[in-house]
């Protein structure tokens, strides 16, 4: 008896586990592009590409969905051998459905693989035929037999002859196959009519009326459906990405599989990263910079540990769109983001630009306890509470468009964002695959268009749903634990911990063989510049040694101290700052240059001098940002940064007035400072008086006691008074004239 309980509680161990492994995964479909047109090696690239899927341990495929138009053009292949190989291999494909999707013209022999397909999806613009049309190769005979080998149904192989064959008659007939009347299409060439009856068509055939005589078959989307050619008829969509989710909604398919698989059966060669902290420009530089690395050591997978969350919704789109980008290209990176803990906000927006989503879940995760699961979509500390006006509608709009690109449905970010929002899922009442998140008002509009429609008798464009599952109820916002997330297809997997490893092994990868895709220690240098606190203070630095130049001369060090320091600022963030970071240093240079031209040419300090500080600022604010302020929020940050580096120039002139005041006691140190003169020494020099004084020394000749850099000190008889010369450098001991008097401001030349 025990034996026996003991043997029930593991087999339902075994079960619970069965079915725990089952839910973890959505994938169970394959998108492949067809290449246009069709080569052998495009077919390489497919074969290898589905075998390696579907040979990879826990990545079972049990649809393939070929796309005939992933490029939204016409598709045509002008020679029958590369379309024969690849519809012998979709033919011979054990244990998946194969569906051909054709959302364009396809013509030529690119239309043998589409026949070969288990089933046919169309789009409503969509067309299919012209097998024979001008620049295609004749069809031989072999030719013809492998159309008749692929296509196996023999009972609508006419309408392929018609496709191929101008001459041919398509006709409807009926046959009587083991006792049941099935539609039988025949030609109708009075040559044929005899063969009809030995087939066994019963009574007169009727002509198709659309195939038109004298010309190759070119079937519509409409005609297609009507021949029993195809399955089901698709919305057309300027938007590739929405027509393949309403296929894989048909099927019942993962929104997440809509997508072409990246590594395309290529060996991984993976790396690992994690975005730790607050989303910030810095952040986005270190990301950028990995996956240029990754590239370049050819790697073709990075694990991304999104643990992040708060700092800049702008910048965590541009991080998904970076991430979007690297998986584009000639060697594209699979991005797999798996999200441990709860991410909201920011982290939620970087992890919709990853290829894969993975979550994690603990064990007993199919209870009802599940608090302790991973979490996306919390938007509502960020924006909600505290966003300015028509912050949140700005981002909705922006994350929409983002989801919706990588083939989820858009309604779930307007979960997110509001509130009273009420989403469903529906399924097909007559077709329980078919499913379709939507609000309660379109679910309840949609049956009673199907009703509508019933009664003026033109049901076939309609779809009564039938109510499956409440995703988001009013009165909150929607977010997105792993149980969750895998059920909708927005996590392809879920695992039940928290360990990387776990998400390794779901892509056959040792966890031996991932390696740390680490920045090098320049990069790790210039993150650290980017810090805001040590940006601030490099730019305290900067300002504190510009001022010193100016009010002590012959003192070269702080000058020197300030150019690296603005160096490194402008280096630092020009990482990451792009198109904005020409601009911000032209800001820079021209407000340093209205600040010399008030010193050192225009008396007193006025609008020159004011513009010059504030445009300094200006472009040391604008270096920080990665493009140029757009939105209320994003003026209002650049505000905030101008406002902190204003302040560090207040800081500045504190600590530089400190500096220049206590410098001359500190030992060593003084060395570096020119000696001022007395006032009344032993040889009776005396400092000029004041400004009254100066008009009164046009024409005189004296001697420069300092460098003229082009300020310095020049000794008249007993004064010694600060000057500017009219040039360049003159060095000390020189003679030189006072040329002009503006004011205080004494102008001399070398004589």
């Amino acid at each position: 008896m025990h034996v026996r309980v003991r043997w029930v509680l593991t087999l339902t161990l075994v079960l619970l586990s069965a079915s725990s492994v089952w839910a973890q995964s959505n994938e169970d479909a394959l998108f492949i592009s067809v290449p246009n047109p069709l080569t052998s090696s495009g077919v390489d690239r497919i074969t290898n590409l589905v075998t390696a899927r579907r040979n990879t341990e826990g990545r079972g495929v049990r649809y393939v969905v070929f796309d005939f138009n992933p490029d939204g053009k016409p598709a045509i292949t002008t020679k029958p051998d590369a379309c024969n190989a690849l519809a012998k291999f979709i033919r011979n494909l054990p244990g998946a459905q194969t569906i051909a999707f054709v959302h364009g013209k396809v013509s030529g022999h690119t239309v043998l693989p589409v026949l070969a397909c288990k089933e046919l999806v169309m789009s409503q613009d969509a067309s299919l035929g012209e097998i024979a049309s001008e620049g295609v190769e004749s069809l031989t005979r072999d030719d013809v037999l492998a159309y008749e080998l692929r296509f196996e149904r023999p009972s609508h192989f006419a309408i392929v002859q018609k496709m191929y064959d101008k001459d041919v008659v398509l006709g409807r007939g009926v046959k009587n196959e083991n006792g049941n009347l099935i539609d039988w299409y025949v030609d109708m060439r009075p040559e044929k009519l005899a063969e009809l009856k030995k087939a066994g068509i019963q009574g007169k055939p009727a002509v198709v009326p659309f195939a038109q005589d004298g010309q190759p078959g070119l079937f519509t989307a409409e005609q297609c459906a009507r021949l029993g050619l195809s399955k089901a008829t698709v919305e057309s969509n300027p938007d590739l990405m929405v027509m393949r989710r309403n296929v894989a909604d048909l099927y019942g398919l993962s929104p997440a599989s809509v997508r072409d698989d990246i590594l395309g059966g290529r060996t991984p060669e993976a790396y690992r990263y994690t975005l730790k902290g607050d989303v910030e420009p810095s952040m986005r530089a270190a990301l950028g910079r990995v996956l240029k690395e990754v590239k370049r050591k050819k790697g073709n997978l990075l694990f991304l540990n999104i643990d992040c969350s708060g700092g800049d919704l702008g910048t965590a789109r541009s991080i998904a769109d970076d991430l979007i980008e690297a998986q584009q290209g000639d060697d594209p990176v699979l991005v797999v983001g798996f999200v441990a803990e709860k991410t909201p906000d920011t982290g939620t927006v970087i992890a919709f630009g990853c290829s894969d989503i993975v979550m994690s879940k603990r064990k007993d995760a199919w209870t009802d306890d599940q608090q302790d699961q991973a979490e996306i979509g919390d938007f509502v500390d960020m924006l909600i509470k505290g966003g300015q006006p028509g912050e949140a509608e700005a981002y909705r709009k922006s994350l929409k468009e983002l989801v919706e690109q990588r083939g989820y449905p858009g309604i779930l970010v307007d979960g997110m964002f509001d509130k009273e929002m009420e989403i469903i899922r529906a399924v097909g009442e007559a077709e329980r695959t078919r499913r379709k998140l939507m609000t309660r008002d379109e679910f309840e509009q949609a049956n009673k268009d199907y009703e509508e429609a019933v009664k003026v008798g033109n049901p076939d464009r309609k779809i009564r749903w039938a109510f499956d599952k409440s995703v988001k109820a009013k009165g909150q916002y929607l977010k997105l634990n792993a149980t969750q997330a895998a059920d909708l297809g927005v996590a392809r997997f879920t695992v039940d911990n928290r360990d990387p490893n776990a998400v390794f092994a779901l892509y056959g990868v040792e966890s031996e063989k991932v390696r740390e895709a680490t920045p090098g220690w320049l990069d790790r240098f210039a993150e650290f510049i980017q810090l805001p606190v040590v940006t601030v203070l490099l730019v305290v630095l900067a300002f504190t040694g510009l001022i010193l130049e100016m009010k002590v001369p012959g003192l070269t060090v702080p000058g020197i101290i300030a150019a690296l320091c603005f160096i490194l600022v402008f280096w630092a963030h020009s990482r990451f700052s792009g198109e904005v970071f020409m601009l911000a240093l032209l800001l820079f240079i021209l407000g340093l240059a209205l600040i010399g031209l008030e010193i050192f040419v225009l008396p007193g300090f006025g609008a020159p001098g004011i513009m010059g500080i504030l445009l300094m600022f200006g472009g040391l604010a604008l270096v920080t940002l990665e493009r140029v302020p757009e939105t209320g929020a994003e003026w209002g940050m650049l505000g905030v940064k101008v406002s902190q580096y204003m302040l560090a120039g207040i800081a500045s002139f504190i600590f530089a007035f400190a500096i220049a005041r206590f410098l001359p006691r500190v030992p060593y140190a003084n060395r570096m400072m020119l000696a001022p003169p007395t006032e009344g020494g032993d040889d009776g020099e005396s400092a000029l008086p004041g400004a009254s004084e100066a008009a009164g020394l046009l024409g005189a000749v004296g001697t420069t006691n300092t460098p003229l850099r082009p300020a310095g000190v020049v000794r008249f008889a007993d004064k010694f008074v600060d000057v500017v010369s009219d040039g360049g450098f003159v060095p000390a001991g020189s003679r030189v004239q006072v040329v002009s008097v503006e004011g205080t401001r004494i102008v001399v030349k070398e004589v």
